[in-house]
């Protein structure tokens, strides 16, 4: 048997001993299970993936998301530390994590508070301009060498383009084509279930996870982080957290704790990607969130002239 087999029969049993069917298994079950781990020293975030992606195989949908959700943004308060020390110095760093990072797989709840507690040490620290400059580059603690694969596909996209819109046009088609085909298979898109309801939503907004042009101005929407309790939901509170996809904060939102606005310039940073066949750094403004009280997270981007269409 694998290490991951070995990991998959001691979670089943951990289970069993507290009588819950894999199947019902959630977000309580894999919280407690990671509590063992990170006991025994044994909460590396390959642990976390590798069961999530043993879960999802065996047909464990709920324990497979909670069991990645673990992980999910692991990387990105370390990555905000390398860009404070990078650009204000050690001793910002020192200041602004002074605090011990949780252990891997720590409960979401813990992870935002800590995080809440970082967002303001670091506006204090540097201010709170400098401090979404930051954040716009954690872009979800994704390095410049994982982007690399998928900006240079985008980049390759562009140049066989007529024109701006032609690329962005075809970036549409490529979502709803691959959107599509989750659906057909009955296969989530990362942690998102791409239900025919969730879907038709998507495809009936031009600028949902794809870029729309209006004069020298891009704009992106983001899908729900669980799209399909966002379309159900009624009240606004549990929208807004169904929409949020950080979660460094999503517990926030839940229990109205107030949150820097400059952490949602790394979600600003991650769409700018979105956009990375341009080849061209972007001004970009966050125009709603999910954090300071909107419903939905859509971000603007401005155009250099000479990419303008005249």
């Amino acid at each position: 048997m694998s290490e991951t087999d070995d990991r998959a029969v001691e979670l089943l049993a951990f289970l069993a001993e507290r009588g819950v069917e894999p199947g019902a298994a959630g977000k309580a079950e894999a919280e407690a299970f990671a509590s063992q781990l990170i006991a025994d020293g044994r909460n590396t975030p390959e642990v976390f993936e590798e069961l999530g992606i043993w879960a999802f195989r065996a047909g464990h949908r709920r324990l497979s998301i909670a069991l990645l959700e673990l992980v999910d943004c692991h990387y990105a308060l370390g990555r905000l530390a390398e860009v404070v020390e990078a650009d204000h110095g050690p001793a910002a760093r020192t200041s602004v994590f002074a605090e011990p990072e949780p252990p891997v797989g720590s409960p979401e709840s813990v992870r935002c508070g800590h995080a809440l507690r970082i967002a303001e040490n670091l506006a204090e620290t540097i201010g709170r301009e400098a401090a979404g400059r930051a954040w716009f580059q954690v872009q979800h603690g994704i390095t410049d060498d994982e982007w690399r694969g998928s900006d240079e596909k985008d980049r390759a996209l562009f140049e066989s383009s007529g024109s701006i819109d032609e690329y962005l046009d075809r970036k549409r088609a490529a979502r709803d084509e691959f959107l599509t085909r989750l659906n057909a298979e009955d296969r989530p898109w990362y942690t998102t279930a791409i239900t025919d309801e969730v879907l038709a939503f998507i495809l009936a907004d031009p600028e949902m996870e794809t870029p729309r042009r209006d004069g020298d101005t891009v704009y992106v929407t983001k899908v729900p982080y669980r799209a399909s309790d966002y379309l159900r939901a009624v009240d606004e509170t549990e929208k807004r957290s169904a929409a949020c996809h950080c979660p460094l904060i999503r517990d926030a939102i839940r229990d109205g704790r107030a949150i820097s606005p400059e952490v949602c310039r790394c979600s600003l940073g991650h769409a700018s990607h979105y956009l990375a066949g341009l080849g061209v750094p972007l001004e970009g403004e966050v125009l709603e969130s999910a954090a300071k009280g909107d419903l939905r997270c859509r971000f603007a981007f401005r155009l250099p002239p000479r990419l303008v269409p005249r």
